[in-house]
């Protein structure tokens, strides 16, 4: 009893240590299901195991430059390949764009232009593209005073003069503070700007959140939760015939123990089987 109580004591000290179950087990030498069975339910959630990791062992997660190079390629060609996933730029609209927006439906833009907010012209985006005019309408805040922000800046229109754009930048103060002089800016801008035949008008969002109805099976779970499911068991699962058939033979006890489980969670694998196929 003693030695169990040792036992305990120790799997939870060096849990609480940051230790993982795995090496709990090989630094105690006993089974992983005993060290789960001792925790009783008290494991971490996977975010918590990422934040240990990268504390315990921070050298791990460090990236070369190089590697931060090909990082930042990947993720620019996602961006560019999936515009529809970064969406949250729509949603934080700020509150200088939503006072330009505001006035913009205020004088019935929407009836006149082609406007399409948050435009990609990749890597960038514009705050108010007047798509027909080929106008890059951009709000500045505080921060486009920055070196590297104006370097930024600088990039950005002179790509989009390349590709035809002409481009009018405003502070934000003068938005919040003088929306009507910026008004007359726009429409001094507007009205001698060459221009396309319009097809199209009206406010619109370029990027757009997708929703795909997800197929899940007569017990509510999609073909990835199933998956997933499977790939976090702790213990390989016989299938479902050979399970039914080591439980008439052994009991359920017996095949727990075949398979260094409880007959418990023999039940359970049965249960989960007739229930979503897992």
């Amino acid at each position: 009893m003693e030695k169990n109580i040792d036992i305990k004591n120790e799997v939870l000290k060096l849990y609480d240590n940051g230790l993982s179950i795995i090496k709990i087990s090989d630094k105690l030498k006993i089974s992983r299901i005993k060290v789960s069975e001792i925790l009783n339910g008290k494991t971490r959630s996977i975010s918590e195991a990422v934040k240990l990791a990268h504390k315990l062992y921070p050298k791990k997660f460090k990236h070369t430059k190089e590697t931060k190079i090909i990082l930042r390629e990947k993720r620019l060609k996602w961006m560019k390949d999936n515009p529809e996933k970064t969406a949250w730029r729509l949603a934080n609209i700020s509150y200088p764009e939503k006072l330009m927006l505001n006035k913009f439906r205020e004088l019935k833009y929407n009836e006149k232009y082609l406007i399409i907010r948050e435009k990609s012209i990749f890597p960038y985006f514009i705050d108010f593209a007047f798509e027909n005019e080929k106008i890059a309408f951009e709000i500045d805040g505080s921060q486009h005073l920055l070196p590297e922000r104006m370097e930024n800046d600088k990039s950005k229109d002179k790509l989009l003069i390349e590709n035809g754009w002409s481009i009018i930048r405003v502070s934000e103060y003068e938005v919040k503070n003088n929306i009507d002089n910026v008004i007359m800016i726009l429409e001094n801008k507007l009205s001698n700007n060459k221009t396309v035949e319009k097809i199209k008008v009206g406010i619109i969002s370029e990027i757009k959140k997708r929703y795909i109805k997800k197929e899940r099976n007569k017990n509510g779970f999609t073909n990835k939760e199933i998956k997933s499911h499977i790939k976090n068991r702790k213990v390989e699962r016989p299938i479902y015939e050979q399970l039914i058939n080591d439980v008439k033979l052994l009991g359920l006890e017996g095949t727990g123990r075949k398979y260094g489980v409880t007959g418990n969670s023999i039940k359970k694998w049965i249960k989960n089987y007739k229930n979503c196929g897992f």
